[in-house]
């Protein structure tokens, strides 16, 4: 498995690959594009999302759902951040390709979950698409701060992780790098912070291709207490 994510990454850089595949690559597996991307919309939408409402794209990538969301919001709801920026110029690419600069959508590098990027803004959603199982108690305690302050009452974080029984944590490859969260582990991080948790099942119920492993990965949502 992670072999193939290695290859994917490194099929990005590959001269002469085609843009959809250059962008398949970044974010892996690769022949699934449309098929997640549909199902970052749906999974939102199912969770409330409307076209008024603020979204916040934590890890946003080359917006494989990003464009959806975009299309989806009213012009200037939706902000992606993420830590890399050559996905990011990506993600520019992307908007400008779908001519979507119209719904003045932002895309920012940042490494501080957008605390010197977004000033005082607020979201009603956030999500946060299989990027928890990389944060350590201090990033999540990092996250679960940014949450507390720029969530707007009401409004709801979401994110999926790693089940226990994830290969990672019985094989590691490399020992150590992902993080098991679990609803108790993430209440207990989360009520300091005036934040309540719950597990709304796992994300093959929202639309998740259920020819990928990751199907069953618990779906989180962060709300204020």
């Amino acid at each position: 498995m992670h072999a193939r994510r290695r290859a994917y990454r490194l099929r990005a850089f590959i001269p002469g690959l085609s843009e959809h595949h250059r962008l398949e690559a970044m974010v892996g597996p690769l022949g699934f594009w449309a098929e997640l991307q549909r199902y970052h919309l749906e999974l939102l939408q199912r969770n409330g999302l409307q076209p008024q409402h603020t979204l916040l794209d934590i890890g946003c990538g080359p917006l494989q759902g990003g464009i959806a969301f975009i299309n989806f919001l009213e012009a200037g709801r939706y902000v992606g951040f993420d830590i890399d920026p050559v996905r990011i110029d990506a993600a520019h690419g992307q908007i400008a390709r779908h001519r979507l600069s119209i719904k003045k959508p932002r895309a920012v590098v940042s490494s501080t979950f957008g605390d010197h990027e977004l000033s005082g803004q607020m979201f009603d959603f956030m999500w946060a698409s299989q990027i928890l199982y990389y944060f350590k108690d201090d990033a999540m305690n990092h996250l679960l701060d940014m949450i507390r302050r720029r969530l707007n009452p009401g409004g709801r974080f979401l994110a999926d992780t790693f089940p226990p029984d994830h290969y990672e944590f019985h094989h590691p490859e490399y020992p150590g790098r992902y993080v098991l969260h679990t609803l108790d582990s993430l209440s207990t991080l989360a009520a300091p912070h005036g934040l309540k948790v719950r597990c709304l099942g796992v994300i093959g119920d929202y639309g998740y291709p259920r020819r990928l492993s990751l199907r069953t990965n618990p779906l989180f949502e962060i709300t204020h207490a």
